[in-house]
């Protein structure tokens, strides 16, 4: 048996279930149900299952760390160019832009003198 993750209308992903996890759910449904705690139930499996999702996720498109958001939004101001909407939205591209601007920052924080 399985649940289904609906992407769209026609798209879905099975997501099997053995038949404890089914026979235990299905327990906790009721049990919500029949409690009148069914709007906790689907905030918790909300909560839950949005988390797992995001683990799922490559890496390269997970959100950066804010310690990285900090160091590239000062690489940025350094040198005085656009940090990509990208790179704050993704760890690919921000790990691109670190990558590439990094070491230029770095020799400024050097030599203060260095132009561009």
């Amino acid at each position: 048996m399985s649940v289904r993750l609906m992407l769209d209308e026609d798209t879905g992903i099975p997501i099997p279930l053995d038949n404890f996890a089914l026979e235990a759910w299905t327990l906790q449904y009721i049990r919500a149900l029949n409690s009148g705690r069914m709007e906790s139930l689907m905030d918790r499996l909300a909560t839950s299952f949005a988390t797992s999702l995001a683990e799922c996720l490559d890496a390269d498109l997970k959100r950066p760390s804010d310690a990285k958001v900090q160091y590239a939004t000062s690489i940025a101001r350094e040198l005085g160019i656009a940090l990509p909407a990208e790179a704050l939205r993704f760890r690919g591209p921000m790990d691109d832009f670190i990558d590439r601007f990094a070491e230029q920052f770095r020799q400024r924080h050097r030599d203060p003198h260095t132009e561009g």
